[in-house]
């Protein structure tokens, strides 16, 4: 059924489960923006629903995948990485803030910025740059300094790569996978862990982590379903921890009663963004001369539709422009993409409505 019809969510639903319920094991997969806008709620309540209806909690080798929009994107939820929740899924003592909210309150509610593998003129809106100026302190963890953090940054720590790291990262299905060092570490640069306990130390609030495998032990006894693992175990195939004795402390949720209850309407402006990532779009290929040649340019894929609405030819200047903040990228006319989507790519825009224009 087109989107837009006067199918409602509930009957949607019917005919998606309808759809999937065959013999066979069903995994839904799913893209974690789905979870971010004025709907994202109603979305991932909808697909509880579904998971529901198709009985995917009773039977193996069924259930919902989600995609992270970054890399180890579970493993920092399920640490606490997220405004709402704390360590192991649970809510929070005190109301946080996300990346953006922090910038906006840089200088006011929020004195110091502790920036740690940060991305930030990639990763953040365009307002970056004001928000580290309007910072009384500004502490960075970066393996590259760029011009933001040369100008704002009051200290720059060395920061590991990917290569010269060790700990764990969680697959999007839940294996928990250990992380080992592949190469040593060149000139000052110390792993992030050790920084952060002696920092804490100096702080008056030791976190008597001492290697890789207290760190990870220390994890492993804030988040209950989590409890006792440790960097042995994980090995060289990785833990599934659902599948061990501790997953049974974390509670299941149901939908609420109006998880298929449509959601009112919203007229939307504009056009809605995507991201488009590069293999090739990393720190390394930005900075490293070598490999220069392979960093991609920012770039907006549009629609034939779109293209001819917007009187634009590939290779066009354009403005991706919402709430202020605002990009230039090379237009690329695809067939794939769907009429009043542009995909951007290297680049970041908050999720929403954009406005297109020629430069």
């Amino acid at each position: 059924e087109r989107a837009g019809t006067d199918r409602s969510g509930r009957d949607a639903l019917r005919a998606a489960a309808d759809a999937l319920r065959v013999d066979g094991d069903v995994v839904v997969i799913w893209g974690e923006r789905l979870s971010g806008g004025e709907r994202g709620r109603q979305a991932v309540e909808g697909l509880i629903a579904l998971a529901g209806a198709l009985g995917l909690a009773d039977r193996e080798g069924s259930g919902l995948i989600e995609i992270p929009t970054v890399a180890n994107g579970r493993g920092l939820r399920e640490v606490g990485c997220l405004p709402g929740l704390g360590p192991g899924l649970e809510d929070a003592d005190a109301a946080g803030m996300g990346g953006e909210q922090i910038l906006a309150a840089a200088g006011d509610d929020v004195q110091a910025l502790l920036l740690v593998h940060l991305d930030a003129e990639r990763e953040l809106p365009a307002a970056t740059a004001e928000a580290l100026g309007r910072a009384t302190s500004v502490v960075a963890f970066a393996d590259f300094v760029t011009d933001a953090l040369e100008e704002h940054a009051d200290v720059v720590f060395p920061s590991e790569s990917y290569a010269e790291r060790e700990g764990t990262v969680t697959h999007p299905d839940g294996r928990v996978q250990r992380v080992r060092q592949a190469v040593g570490h060149p000139g000052e640069v110390r792993p992030g862990w050790s920084v952060l306990a002696e920092l804490c130390e100096r702080l008056e609030a030791p976190l008597e982590v001492r290697s890789a495998a207290s760190a990870t032990a220390a994890v492993a006894g804030a988040i209950p379903f989590y409890a006792d693992l440790g960097l042995d175990e994980i090995g060289g195939k990785g833990v599934r921890w659902q599948e061990r004795g501790a997953a049974s402390s974390l509670p299941v949720e149901q939908p609420s009663e109006d998880a298929l209850e449509d959601p009112p309407q919203t007229p939307q402006e504009g056009m809605r963004v995507g991201a488009a990532p590069s293999l090739w779009s990393g720190r390394e290929t930005r900075h490293a001369p070598s490999l220069r040649f392979l960093a991609s340019e920012p770039h907006a894929e549009l629609s034939p539709a779109d293209a001819r609405r917007l009187e634009v030819r590939p290779g066009d200047e354009l403005v991706i422009s919402m709430n202020g903040d605002s990009v230039r990228a090379t237009a690329v006319v695809r067939s794939g993409v769907l009429p009043g989507t542009v995909f951007l790519g290297p680049g970041s825009l908050p999720a929403g409505a954009v406005e297109v224009t020629k430069a």
